[in-house]
């Protein structure tokens, strides 16, 4: 996980998380693109790709998010 991320404000990083859980509820995991989470979130995919090396470290990270919280 990229540091960078968790030094974002709290509001940034639920922006990217709630566009993550949106985007990937709504389509399967190799029709969700990087760069339409990205728009979800109103950042751009290289800023995504800066916080999360690929698509797969962000979809593992929301899974653990999502264990955690229930």
């Amino acid at each position: 996980m990229n540091e960078k991320f968790f030094a974002l404000p709290e509001e940034k990083q639920q922006r990217i998380i709630n566009a993550g859980y949106r985007v990937f509820s709504q389509n399967s995991y190799k029709k969700s693109p990087m760069s339409e989470i990205a728009g979800e979130a109103g950042i751009s995919k290289s800023l995504l790709f800066h916080y999360f090396r690929n698509k797969k470290e962000l979809y593992l990270f929301l899974w653990d998010n999502c264990a955690k919280v229930t």
